[in-house]
């Protein structure tokens, strides 16, 4: 009997352990109030920075914002997706000394292609996802710098997925498009919520999203 019924309770421990587990990163990610606390401050420098190049304007904004890059204190690790045939040369040229190891560059399946159905595009994004979980156990980001393109969603969900069940703290930063004067993306809107810190070019934003946190042109 005492062994039935410790058969029946520990699956239902386990259960209610993960459940719990899970509303505590909610709370603490997502639905809290207060800034998460700052740990970046006392981390080793440099920190371990994933940084997801995506194509066309996206890439160019991204590479305005690396021009400020300082490597003492970011070590950068680059993901694109596997048809980016352009972000390497660009980074290349804008930054040089960040290209210099192109071990740091990595490819992932394309979530989706301009002109994917979105049907099919659920099949990509989840490729991506999967071939996403290894490199991120890899790189074990502190940091994950993102603006937005479609590349960028199976990166940061692994990297939830891994702060969630292997407790690996990261610093999600979000820079919303330039373009994006009165309303967000819909990468903003769906990063939004997870965001650490989320930044906009213009102060209409900071009036509808409380989160925003508006710091003018950034490049």
């Amino acid at each position: 009997m005492l062994v039935e019924y410790a058969a029946l309770a520990l699956p239902l421990l386990a259960l209610i352990l993960l459940a719990t587990r899970i509303l505590w990163w909610l709370v603490a990610r997502v639905w809290s109030k207060r800034k998460r606390r700052s740990w970046a401050g006392t981390a080793q420098l440099p920190l371990r920075t994933a940084v997801v190049l995506g194509s066309g304007g996206h890439t160019m904004e991204m590479l305005s914002l690396l021009k400020e890059v300082d490597q003492e204190r970011y070590r950068c690790d680059f993901i694109m997706a596997q048809t980016d045939s352009s972000s390497l040369k660009k980074v290349q040229a804008t930054r040089p000394d960040l290209a210099k190891d192109l071990t740091r560059f990595h490819v992932i399946p394309r979530s989706r292609e301009v002109g994917q159905s979105w049907s099919s595009s659920l099949l990509t994004t989840a490729q991506a996802f999967l071939a996403c979980l290894g490199l991120v156990w890899e790189l074990n980001p502190q940091v994950l710098l993102v603006n937005g393109p479609g590349t960028c969603f199976p990166v940061v969900a692994a990297v939830l997925l891994f702060e969630l069940i292997a407790f690996r703290r990261v610093s999600l930063i979000f820079v919303e498009s330039v373009c994006r004067v009165k309303s967000l993306s819909m990468s903003g809107k769906l990063i939004y919520p997870f965001a650490d810190a989320f930044l906009v070019h213009w102060p209409e934003l900071v009036e509808r999203y409380a989160k925003a946190q508006y710091l003018g042109i950034l490049f």
